[in-house]
């Protein structure tokens, strides 16, 4: 089989999907492959740790994603790609397929961190629609759960099994939970919270490798600790695939390096989602696993592929958690300086202005509502003093 194609895109996460839907947009009459690896189309992937456990109400068919034309898009589910040739423009899948293109994008993702263990349905990366599903088969009301990992979806799952009436236990290294994001103070709040809703928490501590045997899997902690579960579940973090842009000839590092278009090294490739190296107008160069960097850098590579020139100016994407009676938003850098922060209560919480060399680098809200805009503003012109800072942003 060769078929040729206007735009094809492997991968089919959020930034796939919106790259989809800017294209129909903006050029209704071409051809569009979506590659996939997924049993599923395209979906919404934030609900699979926040609304699908919280909100009883939330309808599972609302996930996916509305495109403006579907039946215009062929889908390739289950399918991965083995080789990107860009010289003759083609892709080939283990289905034994070749797909011509004009115009690709390369939005694959990421594959999670592991730990050392054998297969078991009862380990599992909430990364796909699938994942969620096999969660809730072995982790019903009743039973009992171990996550590793102290980031905002180990957390967030975490809290949502707990919430759900899974007795839950989440190993994390640090010695209060979220203390690389958050300042001591607020990072203590954090903690708390969980303590209050009755979530087991092994801190400062690291997992070393697991053992499934019938319907129970044992963790085996780096001190000698043993945990045993019903359920598995690791949140340590995801590898950017970098492996096909670098068997195709593509310049990667930490990621793949796209310029201010998005392109890769090779124009006619473009790059979008968690595996994107970008240069972000107020943070410089950068890699950033989100929500929103994926929405946007796909809307825009979409745009661009079917003749924009868009520079990329979204700055500072957002990360953000929403998990037992906490609200958290951010944009900027703050995985550094949390020591060096200046914290200001508001009404019902805090705004954190993190600090590098007395200028702010990223911005925080605990429980507080502002107008993100203007705080990226601040990070690219931000005030001669420090002190300035206090008041800039108001609570909406």
């Amino acid at each position: 089989m060769n078929k040729e194609y206007k735009y094809i895109i492997i991968g089919g996460g959020m930034a796939g999907a919106n790259a989809a839907i800017e294209i129909q947009k903006n050029a209704p009459e071409g051809s569009l492959l979506i590659v996939t690896e997924e049993a599923d189309k395209p979906y919404h992937r934030p609900p699979l740790t926040k609304e699908l456990w919280t909100d009883p109400n939330y309808n599972e068919a609302t996930i996916y994603y509305d495109f403006p034309n579907e039946e215009a898009i062929d889908f390739l589910t289950e399918t991965t790609v083995t080789e990107i040739n860009p010289k003759e423009k083609v892709i080939k899948t283990d289905q034994n397929a070749t797909y011509q293109y004009d115009k690709l994008l390369y939005a694959i993702g990421g594959t999670p961190n592991w730990i050392e263990g054998p297969k078991s349905d009862r380990v599992l990366a909430i990364r796909h629609f699938d994942d969620y599903r096999k969660l809730r088969q072995y982790a019903p009301k009743g039973s009992n759960a171990i996550v590793v990992g102290g980031g905002w979806v180990g957390a967030e799952l975490a809290a949502a099994l707990q919430m759900n009436q899974v007795e839950t236990t989440l190993v994390f290294p640090d010695e209060i939970l979220n203390e690389k994001r958050l300042p001591l103070e607020l990072a203590e709040k954090f903690e708390q919270s969980f303590i209050d809703a009755d979530v087991s928490l092994i801190n400062d501590a690291k997992a070393d490798h697991y053992e499934a045997t019938g319907d129970k899997v044992t963790l085996h902690l780096e001190d000698g600790q043993e945990l045993t579960a019903d359920v598995l579940i690791l949140g340590i973090g995801i590898k950017p695939k970098l492996e096909l842009a670098e068997a195709a000839g593509l310049e990667v590092g930490n990621g793949v390096i796209a310029n201010e278009y998005l392109q890769s090294s090779d124009k006619d490739i473009y790059v979008a989602g968690d595996v994107l190296n970008y240069i972000d107008l107020i943070m410089g160069r950068k890699k950033f696993e989100h929500e929103e960097q994926a929405e946007k850098s796909g809307q825009t590579a979409g745009r661009n592929m079917t003749g924009a020139k868009e520079v990329y100016d979204h700055a500072a994407p957002l990360s953000y958690t929403d998990v037992l009676d906490i609200s958290i938003e951010g944009v900027g850098d703050m995985s550094r300086n949390r020591d060096d922060a200046l914290i200001e209560a508001t009404d019902n919480g805090y705004i954190v202005y993190y600090l590098s060399n007395g200028k702010p680098s990223g911005i925080l809200t605990y429980n507080t509502k502002v107008d993100l805009d203007q705080a990226r503003q601040i990070l690219a012109n931000p005030p001669e003093t420090t002190e300035e800072l206090r008041g800039s942003l108001k609570p909406l």
